[in-house]
C-alpha cells in the first residue's frame, strides 16, 4: 500500500475520533444543564384593591439560567377552575432572570376573589420557556 493511502487512512481516523468526542461531550453537556426551581416557604394568595396577589419566593437549583419574564402560574380555584396569575414582578426589585444558585420573590396578580381560592389550592408555575412546576398555595 503507498505510503499517502496510509497517511490518508490516518488522518481520517482522527477526523473521526474528533467529530465522535465532540457528539459525545455536546450531548452530555446540553442534557446536564437543566432548570429545577424549588419553592422556597409558603407561597401565599393575599386580597388586594385590584383582586389576588400570589407571593413566591423561587430558588434555581438546576444548573442553567432561567428566566420568569413572561411567566404565569394558574391556581386552581374552588370550581377546579384555572385562574391564571401573571404580571410578575419581584419583590425587592430583584432580577426575575435567576442563574444557577440565586432566588427571588416574585409577586405575581390575578383579578379575583380571594374567596374564591380553598387553602392549600394546587398551582403550576409555566415559564415561556416551557419549565413547569406544581405547588400548593396557602391564605392568611
Amino acid at each position: 500500500m503507498p505510503p499517502i493511502v496510509t497517511v490518508i487512512i490516518i488522518v481520517a481516523a482522527v477526523v473521526a475520533a474528533a467529530l465522535a468526542a465532540y457528539f459525545i461531550y455536546a450531548t452530555t453537556a446540553r442534557g446536564v444543564r437543566q432548570v429545577m426551581l424549588t419553592v422556597i416557604g409558603q407561597p401565599t394568595l393575599y386580597a388586594t384593591d385590584g383582586g389576588v396577589e400570589l407571593r413566591v419566593t423561587f430558588k434555581n437549583d438546576g444548573t442553567a439560567d432561567v428566566d420568569l419574564n413572561g411567566s404565569v402560574i394558574v391556581v386552581q380555584d374552588k370550581n377546579k377552575n384555572a385562574v391564571t396569575f401573571s404580571d410578575p414582578q419581584a419583590v425587592f426589585n430583584g432580577s426575575l432572570k435567576l442563574s444557577p444558585g440565586d432566588s427571588v420573590a416574585v409577586r405575581y396578580t390575578a383579578t379575583a376573589t380571594l374567596d374564591q381560592f380553598p387553602d392549600g389550592a394546587l398551582a403550576t408555575l409555566q415559564t415561556k420557556d416551557g419549565y413547569q412546576t406544581s405547588f400548593a398555595v396557602a391564605k392568611p
